[in-house]
C-alpha cells in the first residue's frame, strides 16, 4: 500500500515541479496578462471535463471492478463527446469562454476527456504505476513543446500554450489506450440500461459536488477578471498554482487511497486508514507550507517578473485554507471509495455558497485579498462539515485525529523498507 503511495507521490511531485516550470516560463515570456488568458481556458476546459466526469469520472473507478469493461468504456467516449460539444459551446457563447478560444476549447476538451476516462479506467484497475506514467510524460510534452514554440520566432504567444496542450492531450490518449488496452479484465455483464443507470447515480452525486468544488476554487478567476483586469487574474492565479502545490501530497495519498477503499469491504480498515493518512497529509502539508511563505516576494519577482507585485499577499491569505483543505481529500476518497458521494456534494455545495457571498461582497473591494480570504473560508467551511460527517459515520472520536508519533513512525518505516527493496 505506502509502496504505491510513494511511487505516486513521486510522480505527481515531478508532475508538480514540470507544471511549475510551465507556470514560470508562461509568467516570465507572456506576463499577467497571457497567465491571465491561460488560466482562464484551463478552467474552461476543466468544466468540460467535470460534467464529463458524471458518467466518465470517479463513479467510473468504482464501477470498474464490479461491472463489464467494454460496458463501460463504450458510453463513457460517447459521453465525452457530447460533453464536450454542448458545454464549450455554452462556455463560448455565454462569453465566459473568449470566442476566439471555442474550437480550441472543444477539440481540446474531447482530447482530455477521452484521457480522463482512460484514466479511471486504469485507476480502478488498481494499475496505479501505468497510471502515474502516463499522466508524468503528458506534462512533460506539455513542458517540451512549450518551450520550444516560445524560443521560436514569434512564438511568445498564448497560441503557443495551445499548439502545446494539444501535443500533451494527443501523446496522452494514444499512451493511455496502449496501456490499457494491452491487458484486459473480463467479467460477465449485466444489461447495459442497468450499468449506464448505476454510473450515471453515482457519477451524479460525484461531479455536482465535483462542479460546486470546482466553482469553489475558481469562481473568483471570472470574478477577478469582471471586476478588475485579466491581468489581476494571471497574478491571482500564477499564486494559486504555486501554492496549490502543496496539494501533492494529499492527491498523491488520496488517490491510491481511493482505489484500494473501492476494492475494500472492510470498513474498519478504511477508516484506520483514512485517519492515519491524514494526520501524516496534514503535517507534512504544513511543514511545506512554512518553507513557501519564507521566501521573500523579491525572489518571487526575479522569478517570475515585476507584473505579479502581490503575488505574496495572495500566498499569504490563501496559506491556511490550503492547509485545512488538504485532508478534505482523504475525507472525500474514504466518502467516495464507500458509495456515500451525497456528503461530499453537500460538503461542496456549503463551500460554494460562502465562495458566492464572499467573493461578490470582497472581490470587487479588497482585489487579491478579497479572493484568498473568500478561497480560505470556502475550503475551510468544506472540510468542517466532512469531518463531522465522517465522525458520525465511523463513530470516530475527535481526539483519534491527533497525531501521535506512532503514526509517523509507521510511515517512515514503510519508507525506508520502500528505498531499501530498489
Amino acid at each position: 500500500m505506502f509502496k504505491k503511495i510513494i511511487s505516486t507521490f513521486a510522480s505527481k511531485f515531478l508532475s508538480g515541479i514540470l507544471s511549475l516550470l510551465i507556470v514560470i516560463f508562461a509568467a516570465r515570456y507572456l506576463g499577467a496578462e497571457g497567465r491571465g488568458i491561460i488560466s482562464l481556458l484551463m478552467l474552461n476546459i476543466t468544466i468540460v471535463i467535470m460534467f464529463n466526469n458524471l458518467a466518465g469520472g470517479g463513479a467510473l473507478i468504482y464501477a470498474v471492478p464490479r461491472e463489464n469493461f467494454i460496458q463501460l468504456l463504450l458510453p463513457s467516449y460517447f459521453w465525452a463527446l457530447i460533453t464536450s460539444l454542448l458545454t464549450s459551446y455554452t462556455l463560448t457563447v455565454s462569453g465566459l469562454s473568449p470566442p476566439e478560444y471555442g474550437i480550441h476549447l472543444f477539440l481540446l476538451s474531447f482530447v482530455l476527456a477521452l484521457v480522463t476516462v482512460n484514466g479511471n479506467l486504469l485507476l480502478g484497475l488498481e494499475r496505479i504505476n501505468e497510471h502515474n506514467f502516463s499522466s508524468l510524460f503528458q506534462v512533460l510534452i506539455n513542458l517540451i513543446v512549450f518551450y520550444i514554440l516560445l524560443n521560436t520566432p514569434g512564438g511568445k504567444d498564448v497560441q503557443s500554450y495551445i499548439k502545446a496542450l494539444y501535443c500533451s492531450f494527443s501523446t496522452g490518449m494514444l499512451l493511455t489506450s496502449v496501456l490499457l488496452f494491452r491487458k484486459i479484465k473480463k467479467l460477465d455483464g449485466r444489461p447495459i440500461a442497468s450499468v449506464l443507470k448505476a454510473m450515471f447515480k453515482n457519477g451524479f452525486f460525484v461531479q455536482i459536488g465535483g462542479i460546486f468544488q470546482l466553482l469553489n476554487y475558481r469562481l473568483s478567476y471570472y470574478l477577478l477578471e469582471v471586476f478588475h483586469s485579466t491581468a489581476v487574474l494571471g497574478v491571482y492565479s500564477t499564486a494559486v498554482s504555486l501554492i496549490e502545490a502543496l496539494w501533492l501530497i494529499s492527491k498523491s495519498i488520496s488517490m491510491v487511497q481511493y482505489a484500494r477503499i473501492s476494492n475494500s469491504k472492510d470498513l474498519e480498515y478504511s477508516r484506520t486508514l483514512t485517519i492515519k493518512l491524514i494526520k501524516f497529509t496534514f503535517v507534512s502539508t504544513l511543514a511545506i507550507l512554512l518553507i513557501l511563505i519564507g521566501i521573500p516576494e523579491s525572489a518571487f519577482l526575479y522569478v517570475l517578473g515585476n507584473q505579479f507585485s502581490g503575488l505574496k499577499e495572495v500566498l499569504l491569505y490563501l496559506s491556511a485554507g490550503i492547509v485545512i483543505f488538504s485532508i478534505s481529500g482523504m475525507f472525500s476518497h474514504y466518502l467516495s471509495g464507500t458509495g456515500k458521494f451525497h456528503v461530499n456534494t453537500k460538503a461542496s455545495g456549503i463551500g460554494f455558497i460562502i465562495t458566492v457571498i464572499g467573493g461578490f461582497i470582497l472581490i470587487p473591494e479588497y482585489k487579491l485579498m478579497g479572493a484568498g480570504i473568500t478561497a480560505t473560508l470556502s475550503y475551510t467551511a468544506s472540510t468542517i462539515y466532512q469531518a463531522i460527517c465522517f465522525c458520525k459515520i465511523t463513530s470516530t472520536k475527535p481526539l483519534d485525529f491527533v497525531p501521535v508519533r506512532g503514526d509517523f513512525h509507521l510511515a517512515l518505516s514503510e519508507f525506508r523498507s520502500y528505498f531499501s527493496e530498489k
